[in-house]
């Protein structure tokens, strides 16, 4: 492959990567206006869910954030020595406790909950 080849698969391999990376960044942002809406929130297992019916595409983009979180718990779980339902938990408190006013969370009793202007009275099994 001559030089002014490279050069151009080069350009088009980093156009590739910075439209993905454009493309996750707004469908990141998708989800935290979902948050911000109450639509989807966090809940206590660590994960996001749905407080409201969300879009296909919102539930697609939360779905793969599950995943990816789901991937990382079962790594630190294997590094601690703990199930990632444990890890999942423990995730889950500190999340709990960074819901802004207005967002809506969901404790181990499956109730969605908004929160208000108080903190979120930290679980028993925080």
């Amino acid at each position: 492959m001559n030089q002014f080849a490279k050069l151009i698969a080069a350009a088009l391999a980093t156009a590739a990567l910075t439209g993905m990376a454009t493309m996750a960044i707004a469908q990141r942002g998708a989800v935290r206006q979902a948050i911000d809406a109450g639509v989807v929130g966090e809940t206590a297992e660590g994960y996001l869910g749905f407080a409201q019916t969300p879009s296909p595409a919102l539930r697609a983009e939360v779905d793969a954030i599950n995943l990816g979180r789901r991937s990382a718990y079962s790594d630190l779980a294997t590094q601690r020595g703990v199930t990632r339902q444990q890890v999942g938990t423990e995730t889950g408190c500190s999340r709990l406790a960074s819901v802004d006013a207005g967002q809506a969370y969901q404790l181990r009793d499956g109730q969605w909950r908004t929160r208000g202007s108080a903190p979120i009275p930290t679980p028993d099994y925080c």
